[in-house]
């Protein structure tokens, strides 16, 4: 763990979604976006990890301690953690642990409203005969993460996640996903940290099983100093997907998805963080029309405002190309994808927080079926232990 100022601080952390198209982003953020995500150790693209699938969502966030910091965590400042592992992941306000602790809780409830509920986690398209659809649902987010190790060179982290969404109409829509991982982190030297994770998903759409998979990789984090930071983060990803009622034609997503990532951390001050990212992808599926190249670039602003209110903004443009040639259009699918997320987060009594967040999407394709847009508003509630 490393503190900037005695203030800012980023966490360790680790599982967010992932998601078919790229595997990645951990994920987590806003329960409604999408799969993959970052991830202290995960990822994908941001509509199929931060917006289809709001299981991809979960985040377990799991915060180091430091001898710099005194145990009374109530006489200590709020700080913004991060997680560096991935490409998005949005900060929040935490204090202090005490250097003891090794078990860490979260849970997470709230409302949304979701203008095409219907879309499913891995951005497919709507199944023939279904028109879009708003809907509104609840979410319960569940996470925990323990430390049976811990040494001054590293630790060994167990981190799991559960998700459940309930929708008000749209009932085969609903979501129940678990998650597990296992991390390792080592201090190469005062400047560099390897972290390596593996980590295992089940997903269920309504009651029946959608996908399975298993996520792995290492991450680098090297500190430059001046509260800056940059991390480089490879990933693999083996899924197993299942065709269904509705998605009969799903089991043609199967296979592997290769990633790499580049996120760099800037602390402006003790009440202001920025991070920039560049990630790549490939897809390597059963079908050619799954196969193809994405490339995604991010820009991230985090604000301490009065009251311990925290201020998120997060922008993404994602390009993928793909393999295949669509009869439809008589040749390959490209897809230019714009994501914003907006996050305001008060916090109170140190471990209670209540978020307004809204999420705004637009793919644009030279499929129809693929052209959309989409927007998730909601209020959200957390208790940490």
């Amino acid at each position: 763990m490393t503190v900037v100022n005695n203030r800012v601080k980023f966490g360790h952390v680790a599982l967010n979604c992932h998601n078919v198209e790229v595997t990645e982003r951990f994920y987590s953020n806003f329960f409604g976006f999408s799969r993959d995500s970052v991830r202290g150790g995960v990822m994908n693209h941001f509509i199929n990890r931060y917006l289809l699938c709001p299981a991809l969502l979960i985040s377990l966030f799991f915060f180091s301690s430091s001898a710099a910091l005194a145990d009374d965590s109530a006489q200590q400042p709020w700080m913004i953690s991060a997680q560096p592992f991935g490409l998005l992941s949005m900060p929040e306000l935490v204090k202090p642990s005490p250097p003891d602790k090794r078990l860490f809780l979260k849970i997470t409830t709230g409302y949304q409203y979701d203008t095409n509920a219907i879309l499913n986690a891995q951005g497919a398209p709507v199944p023939e005969g279904i028109g879009k659809k708003d809907d509104s649902r609840l979410v319960l987010n569940l996470s925990g993460s323990y430390v049976p190790l811990k040494g001054a060179q590293g630790d060994l982290t167990i981190n799991y996640a559960f998700f459940q969404s309930l929708h008000a109409d749209l009932d085969d829509f609903n979501l129940t996903q678990n998650l597990a991982e296992l991390a390792g982190r080592y201090k190469i030297d005062g400047n560099v940290t390897l972290r390596y994770s593996a980590v295992f998903q089940h997903l269920l759409l309504g009651t029946n099983l959608f996908d399975y998979a298993l996520m792995t990789g290492p991450s680098v984090i090297i500190a430059e100093g001046h509260g800056q930071y940059t991390a480089v983060d490879l990933r693999y990803r083996s899924t197993e997907y299942r065709n269904v009622s509705i998605f009969k034609t799903n089991a043609d997503r199967t296979g592997s998805n290769y990633s790499g990532a580049l996120i760099h951390t800037m602390t402006l001050s003790s009440a202001a963080l920025v991070r920039v990212g560049y990630a790549i992808d490939q897809d390597d599926a059963r079908t050619t029309l799954w196969d193809g190249t994405g490339h995604r670039g991010s820009v991230e602003g985090s604000l301490i405002l009065p009251k311990d209110t925290l201020l998120d903004v997060y922008g993404e443009y994602y390009r993928k190309d793909y393999d295949g040639i669509y009869k439809s259009i008589g040749g390959q699918r490209a897809d230019n994808s714009w994501s914003t997320v907006v996050t305001l987060t008060t916090y109170f009594e140190q471990k209670y927080g209540v978020s307004l967040r809204a999420l705004y999407n637009r793919n644009i394709s030279n499929v129809p079926a693929f052209d959309m847009a989409r927007v998730i508003a909601g209020i959200l509630f957390d208790v940490r232990f």
